[in-house]
């Protein structure tokens, strides 16, 4: 028994650690893997109960399943220091360059280095109380089906606000024909492809890297996207899109994930001066993660100016950071007759550039 109890803990260190490394590079899933072994059980419990690690690895692994896209960013996890802040060295502006100078003495100038500074967001679960908890190291579809619904919230809503962290500064409308509204009431102008090469053009001038370029995409607006698409009858039209799978791969250098996106809810937006892109004409518009899923379960109704937001952006110019994973539990409570647990997650992301340019939105756009 002792035997079969210390290869599960094996293998369940194991599939934690490369779970933690294959999204945060090697050293963490071998930090990750070593410090497995000195979770220590509660006092008072055998070996012979459910080990934390195997719940941990639960959230570990499903953490960014079908949300690759968030691993399409710079990983700041390195960084984090403490509880949960990511404190990044960052070297100032280099000094200046003249040739053939003419004027001596050269004026003397002091690098002003400025660090980046942000503070992870907590997540944790509401407690959750599991019966005969000793069976359920020996069942996985048991652990499923207790603990996946609060996994997919927990997942979701740190998704979401990953995203909302990536939040952009500046926006394109959308241009297409008459559409109805998926998100608020009346009209909005459905994307097209010239929204993306538009995209692009941006992404150009700003000189942002033309590798690694991706774009966020909700349902209904690809949906738009494939119809001008398949209207075409173009001949590249099998090249780009696949009818068996759904997928758009790549358009006009951005790849495509389809997945909710942002809301605003309203796209009342000013012009920037000698640019084809906007920015929010007063506050910005965009709906927190807690208002969406307030949304979500109607406990909060979406304004009927609501409106879709796609969002493009670079690689590079994201950045995403994981800190602790934590499992807390109460064994054997004596008045719950079973144990209880609940876990906390702390993790972050932000925009790389202070002027906010790498990221850009695109908002359906109310006729």
């Amino acid at each position: 028994m002792k035997a079969s109890k210390f290869i599960m803990s094996l293998l369940v260190a194991v599939l934690f650690a490369s779970g933690i490394g294959s999204v945060f590079g090697a050293g963490i899933g071998a930090a990750t893997f070593g410090a497995s072994f000195f979770l220590k059980n509660p006092n008072g419990v055998m070996l012979t109960t459910l080990t934390p690690e195997i719940w941990t690895d639960y959230i570990i692994g499903n953490l960014f399943k079908d949300n690759e896209f968030l691993l399409q960013s710079v990983d700041e996890s390195q960084y984090v220091i403490g509880a949960g802040v990511v404190h990044i060295p960052q070297a100032g502006s280099p000094s200046g360059v003249k040739r053939n100078r003419k004027t001596l003495p050269a004026t003397i100038t002091r690098r002003k280095d400025i660090d980046v500074t942000y503070v992870l967001d907590e997540f944790t679960t509401d407690p959750r109380f599991i019966p005969n908890i000793d069976q359920a190291e020996l069942s996985y579809d048991k652990m499923d089906s207790c603990m996946s619904e609060d996994m997919m919230y927990l997942k979701q809503f740190v998704v979401e606000c990953m995203l909302y962290n990536w939040k952009p500064t500046f926006f394109m409308k959308t241009t297409g024909a008459a559409t109805t509204a998926h998100i608020g009431t009346g009209n909005r102008k459905a994307v097209k492809i010239a929204d993306f090469m538009a995209a692009k053009e941006v992404f150009n001038k700003w000189k942002v890297p033309k590798s690694d370029r991706h774009c966020i995409i909700d349902t209904d607006m690809k949906g738009q996207l494939v119809r001008e698409l398949a209207a075409t009858e173009s001949k590249d039209f099998s090249v780009i899109y696949d009818p068996i799978s759904g997928d758009i791969k790549k358009l006009e250098s951005f790849t495509i994930h389809e997945r909710s996106g942002l809301i605003a809810s309203n796209s009342t937006l000013s012009s920037v001066s000698n640019t084809k892109y906007f920015k929010w004409t007063s506050t910005d518009l965009l709906y927190t993660p807690e208002e969406i899923a307030d949304i979500e379960t109607e406990e909060m109704a979406a304004a009927t100016t609501s409106a879709a937001v796609a969002l493009f952006y670079q690689k590079g110019m994201v950045a995403r950071a994981l800190g602790d994973t934590k499992m807390f539990d109460d064994q054997g409570n004596p008045q719950y007759y079973g144990d209880i647990f609940s876990f906390l997650q702390r993790a972050g992301g932000r925009s790389r550039r202070g002027d906010g340019k790498g990221v850009l939105g695109l908002i359906q756009s109310q006729i």
